[in-house]
């Protein structure tokens, strides 16, 4: 649970805070580097044989489903100093306030997914498999909700999700100040 005074939350949440437009070094772009190459053999290997592009790109994509049903387990605790909608967000989003630059990361890399099997399903469509459509439809879908819940503030449309995540910003602020 998150606690106001825990300083290892505090660290990196202020990463969140204080650098938000930084430049990623090497460690916070291999994610995506890897998740490039793999595209890359995907949408190559669809030219040779449909079903096993599909199946390279499956394996990042079930990664990175893994990863998000892996952190979604936690629950994080109510702080009575934010609104109810900021609780809501932290509840929603509270690994990306406490990991952002990984939540960029595979955010990230599952916008690339999500290009690389539109690719894929082209290709497929044109060798006359007809099933590809629908995979890439369905891997569209999945890779777009799963970049959203890794990094919700370039897809913050609600008003009161973004005042939420203000809030929570402006808390955080708060806490690294007076520590």
């Amino acid at each position: 649970m998150m606690r106001p005074n825990n300083s290892m939350h505090l660290t990196a949440l202020r990463a969140a805070v204080e650098t938000p437009n930084v430049r990623y070094n090497e460690d916070h772009i291999m994610t995506q580097v890897l998740v490039i190459l793999i595209c890359l053999a995907a949408v190559i290997t669809v030219f040779f044989s449909v079903l096993w592009g599909w199946v390279i790109l499956a394996v990042p994509s079930t990664f990175l489903l893994i990863t998000l049903l892996g952190v979604k387990q936690k629950k994080w605790q109510y702080i009575p100093e934010l609104s109810e909608t900021a609780n809501l967000m932290l509840q929603k989003f509270g690994h990306y306030y406490a990991m952002p630059f990984a939540g960029r990361d595979f955010s990230a890399s599952a916008s690339i997914l999500m290009f690389a099997g539109a690719a894929i399903a082209i290709v497929s469509a044109f060798k006359g498999f007809w099933w590809g459509i629908g995979i890439g439809a369905i891997n569209w879908f999945l890779m777009g909700f799963i970049a959203r819940a890794f990094n919700p503030t370039h897809f913050l449309v609600d008003p009161l999700e973004q005042m939420g995540h203000e809030e929570i910003i402006a808390w955080i602020k708060e806490r690294l100040k007076s520590k």
